[in-house]
């Protein structure tokens, strides 16, 4: 407890020193994005709730205090939140096509198993699987939406006589730039949650197509291919709302320097 208590200290303080009054306001969106996991997302999934409708929800919770506590009620925070919010329910959408195909039961771990157990086999362990897909790419969705309205409005602060496919055209390069940095952050992100897995299974004898469709591994891939989906759908989308929306927005930008803070 001690040393949890130590290196969350040293954390916050990081952050603080780091990036000042705006790592505070971070810091405590953080905290409110866990306050609404704990008490409205885990009790209403464990009360059976539906696990897409109810996340979805949390989702705009969370989004909401990570975008407008941590940057300000601005113009480009409303568009941020607008393109993540966008990009959710196509991810949403995606990953329940995706868990459908791939015939997936959401039973790939002892802990999924455990709960569906203690829980009388009331729970929707395949929506909670969805559930979990939505939360898990909130951090990565908002950091891109907010880069993009940003790079939007400073390339108008820039250069005021800039036509609207031009900034397009000039935001989506980097974009694009961010987006496959991002992709790879996600995917090394959950292999190294399963590295145990991966270890075990890279013993086995099995051929390599029936260890990748075993449930586990499955389930793993297929949360990787639609967190960047979502990813990559929210580039196109939060530029377009900013190129729409930005371009008289008095004083251009907040004065804000984008940090990154993945969720």
């Amino acid at each position: 407890t001690k040393a949890l208590i130590f290196f969350v200290f040293l954390f916050c303080a990081g952050v603080v020193a780091l990036s000042g009054k705006q790592g505070v306001r971070s810091l405590l969106s953080l905290l409110g994005s866990f306050i609404v996991i704990i008490y409205i997302l885990l009790p209403n999934l464990l009360a059976g709730a539906p696990p897409v409708s109810i996340s979805i929800a949390v989702a705009s919770l969370i989004l909401f205090f990570a975008i407008f506590f941590t940057h300000g009620f601005n113009k480009e925070s409303v568009v941020a939140f607008s393109g993540t919010f966008i990009a959710i329910l196509i991810t949403g959408i995606l990953a329940n096509f995706s868990i459908e195909i791939a015939e997936l039961s959401g039973f790939s771990s002892h802990e999924s198993v455990y709960l569906n157990f203690l829980n009388d086999s009331v729970l929707d362990i395949k929506g909670i699987f969805l559930a979990g897909i939505i939360i898990g790419s909130l951090g990565i969705l908002d950091d891109i939406a907010i880069t993009q309205a940003s790079v939007v409005s400073e390339l108008w602060r820039a250069n005021k006589d800039l036509s609207k496919l031009e900034v397009w055209k000039s935001a989506l390069k980097v974009g694009r730039e961010h987006s496959s940095a991002l992709v790879n952050t996600l995917a090394l992100a959950y292999t190294g949650a399963s590295l145990p897995l991966l270890l075990l299974f890279s013993g086995s004898s099995a051929p390599i197509e029936m260890t990748l469709s075993r449930e586990v591994f499955a389930g793993e891939i297929i949360r990787t291919v639609i967190g960047s989906l979502g990813l990559l759908l929210t580039v196109p989308v939060t530029t377009l709302l900013a190129v729409l929306y930005l371009k008289n927005s008095k004083g251009g930008a907040s004065s804000h320097v984008h940090h990154h803070h993945h969720g």
